[in-house]
């Protein structure tokens, strides 16, 4: 076998030298080039699927005006509460079972509303006043400890009306899922293997 000689060595150490340095990252970067061309739009990816529905199927009342009755206790006489219905034609079982509900009280007008959606309890008027609903198919039923009945004000405008809201339920929520079984967790997170 040959042996290198000193010159050889010094030629490939000053060879070895010169690749390091014009590798190195430390240099000045050079001034940008200009932008490119806009390349070709992509393909159109796949269709989605079908969105949940949304609230296109919600239904409200006006305004309306609401009577209310006093109810009697039968040996004193003693007003006991006021009770009136607003019938809702369109509030159907279905919406009564998997659906929501809403009422709302105006104690203003209607170009000037003060709303508050009931049930309503107010500590401040009266020693407290409270109105609740129940549901029926047909007819929203409520009962209150002051006879909020429909009126006009002292500048003969409506006061004390009320409105609802009927919103059929769309999806039914899922189920629990038991968090410890794989098989209940991947089909509820729809995972595959």
């Amino acid at each position: 076998m040959k042996r290198m000689t000193p010159r050889l060595v010094y030629v490939l150490m000053l060879f070895v030298a010169v690749i390091a340095v014009s590798c190195s990252k430390d240099g000045d970067a050079g001034p940008a080039g200009p932008a490119g061309p806009a390349g070709p739009a992509g393909p159109a990816g796949p269709a989605g699927g079908k969105g949940d529905p949304g609230t296109a199927n919600v239904i409200y009342s006006a305004w309306t005006d609401v009577a209310f009755v006093p109810e009697k206790d039968p040996d004193t006489g003693d007003t006991l509460a006021f009770t009136a219905s607003i019938m809702a034609p369109k509030l159907t079982k279905e919406i009564l079972n998997s659906g929501e509900v809403k009422v709302y009280f105006n104690w203003g007008t209607t170009a000037e509303p003060e709303v508050d959606p009931l049930p309503l309890f107010d500590i401040y008027i009266g020693g407290g006043l409270s109105c609740t609903t129940t549901f029926y198919e047909g007819e929203i039923f409520m009962i209150s400890n002051f006879d909020l009945s429909s009126r006009m004000n002292d500048a003969n405008a409506k006061v004390f009306q009320f409105r609802y809201i009927l919103i059929p339920g769309g999806t039914t929520a899922r189920q629990s899922v038991n968090w410890k079984d794989y098989n209940s967790v991947k089909a509820y997170l729809g995972l595959k293997d």
